[in-house]
């Protein structure tokens, strides 16, 4: 130290302070703030993951599978609708399907759409238009 230093104030009163000796516990006390402050920047799947570990996992996935079992068992249709219902609907009538019909359909829609003074259209084509 230079002669400036050691004439310092700040110096003489940092010689009168008292001492202070971390405790015992100084360590793990340490580490659990820092545990903790860890835990708080968990993310939302990091909460969810830690909610849902071991035995509760096992039982959320039962109680959905037994939802899942009574809604299919006591749902109030009776036909069950798969990946081929549009297909067999559209078999079991084919009269109702015709290209050419629903091509002058969209047409029409379509001329009626593109009228910009709706005072021009008649009563059975603003029904058409909106019905």
């Amino acid at each position: 130290m230079s002669d400036a230093e050691s004439n310092d104030p700040i110096w003489k009163i940092l010689a009168q302070a008292k001492k202070v000796t971390p405790s015992p516990f100084f360590a793990r006390n340490v580490v659990r703030e820092v545990r903790r402050l860890e835990g708080d920047r968990l993310g939302l799947w990091s909460r969810v993951t830690t909610l849902f570990s071991g035995s509760r996992a096992i039982f959320a996935a039962s109680a959905c599978a037994i939802v899942a079992v009574a809604v299919v068992i006591f749902s109030p249709s009776s036909e069950v609708i798969g990946p081929n219902f549009a297909l067999s609907a559209i078999e079991d009538h084919p009269e109702t399907f015709d290209p050419a019909s629903e091509i002058a359909t969209v047409e029409y829609l379509g001329q009626l759409m593109a009228v910009a003074d709706p005072g021009q259209l008649d009563d059975a084509a603003l029904a058409d238009l909106f019905f």
